[in-house]
């Protein structure tokens, strides 16, 4: 097998940075059988997505010339790389020091601080900071939101300054986009100052084996069962929320250039060649980006896989009626249309901090404080930690990352959540030979 790449680069709006790269893309997909559409996930720079690409490319190459992948060699494939403005968001920014930080890195703000200058970047594109453009707008949000670290825990301006905080950090999100799948409309409805009060409190969230480290509980048997960001009172839930800000920007952000630059570029993929196999792959926030691309999709579109790599986004968001009150996952008609004719692959793993411990957060919003915080029984879990919840379509048959060489029989129209312990070690550890094993499987079975 032989993949050639083609990238292409969109803005923080959906826009095409350049269209010469969509009209190399559209012209190639003329020659090809099949094309991997790839997006990364929170990424600092254009660097290490590529770096990304090129080890998970590298293993489908490996990995194709297994005895079981023969026929691929008949299909000539191609994959566009997907570049748009991302942000790293990691467990160490949830939890500081990753959960062994000295108890006065709260008290003292700096926590908080170093939160605020996570959110102070807004890039138009991926690209290295000091080719940014300066965002006076995002510089005056931050400045003021700074200016308030002394007012929330001290002072005759506490209730006054905890309702302005949570009232600013409201002006980052657009509230258009929120869904009741992950918790974010509750950011927007719940009185500021009960929010602030909701974040105060600890937060925990079970994690796997391979992930445990500091700030992790062991069971008596030496297995991580939780990972606890200990820290209480007003600076602890300032920062919380300044990450839960964050989050939630990038998280609509993957939406919207999926949505709109994402899926424009797949319908003119598909015009120029009708009979092309898309084959949608996407890490973490990327996770997100592809499937509201398919979503966009028209109902009953064939040929359409989708691999969700450790995506960062509810575990709800494929899900039909969900809690019980006829609400829908934001993406449900990406089944119930078949706008993606599958087979659709989801990788979860406890091991994965950054999107089992951002989850609970959402729950905090929601006054759930039950030991099933983050995990599947979690209202508002990750669906890299717990795959796709309620969702009629997933086929048990299949439930585990497999490795190479191991049988898999996918099938069009399902959903197979491959829990991933064994093989995923972290949020970017996605591109082993086991995870291209399972992403050519579904290959194989459109």
């Amino acid at each position: 097998m032989e993949i050639q790449g083609l990238d292409v680069e969109f803005t923080r709006d959906g826009v095409l940075f350049d269209q010469s790269q969509a009209l190399a893309a559209i012209d190639a997909a003329g020659e090809l059988s099949d094309l991997f559409v790839l997006s990364h996930g929170w990424n600092n720079n254009r660097n290490e997505a590529a770096a990304l690409y090129d080890r998970l490319t590298g293993s489908l190459v490996q990995v194709a010339g297994i005895s079981s992948m023969r026929s691929l060699a008949t299909r000539r494939f191609g994959a566009v790389r997907i570049f748009w403005p991302s942000k790293r968001f990691e467990e160490a920014a949830l939890i500081p020091g990753g959960g062994s930080a000295a108890v006065d890195a709260d008290e003292s703000g700096k926590s908080v601080r170093d939160a605020l200058e996570r959110l102070r970047g807004n890039p138009v594109r991926l690209a290295s900071d000091e080719e940014q453009p300066p965002d006076s707008v995002r510089d005056s949000i931050v400045d003021r939101l700074t200016a308030l670290i002394p007012e929330l825990s001290h002072g005759p301006r506490q209730e006054s300054a905890k309702r302005e905080f949570v009232l600013t950090l409201r002006s980052v999100v657009d509230p258009a986009q929120v869904h009741p799948d992950d918790g974010s409309s509750e950011f927007f409805s719940e009185d500021p100052l009960r929010l602030f009060r909701q974040f105060q409190d600890h937060v925990a969230a079970p994690v796997g084996r391979a992930a445990a480290g500091g700030g992790a509980d062991l069971g008596a048997a030496g297995g991580a069962v939780g990972l606890v960001d200990a820290f209480a009172g007003d600076l602890a839930a300032a920062r919380r929320l300044v990450n839960f800000t964050t989050y939630s920007e990038m998280k609509q952000r993957a939406g919207l250039i999926g949505k709109t630059g994402g899926a424009q570029l797949l319908l003119l993929l598909r015009q120029k060649n009708p009979a092309l196999k898309l084959h949608l792959v996407g890490h973490s926030f990327g996770g997100r980006l592809v499937t509201a691309a398919a979503d966009s999709l028209p109902p009953g579109t064939p040929a359409v896989t989708l691999s969700l790599l450790q995506a960062a986004y509810s575990h709800n968001g494929l899900a039909e009626n969900f809690d019980k009150q006829n609400h829908d996952g934001a993406f449900r008609t990406l089944l119930s249309e078949q706008r993606a004719s599958g087979p659709i692959l989801i990788t979860h793993t406890k091991n994965d901090l950054a999107v089992g411990l951002a989850y609970p957060l959402a729950s905090r919003m929601s006054r759930d404080v039950a030991s099933s915080l983050g995990d599947r029984n979690d209202p508002y879990g990750g669906m890299g930690r717990n795959g796709a919840q309620h969702v009629g379509e997933v086929d048990p048959a299949h439930n585990t990352l497999l490795p190479t060489g191991a049988p898999y029989s996918f099938r069009q129209g399902a959903v197979y959540n491959l829990e991933a312990d064994d093989f995923i070690r972290d949020h970017g550890d996605v591109d082993g030979q086991q995870v291209a094993y399972a992403i050519l499987n579904a290959v194989l079975a459109v």
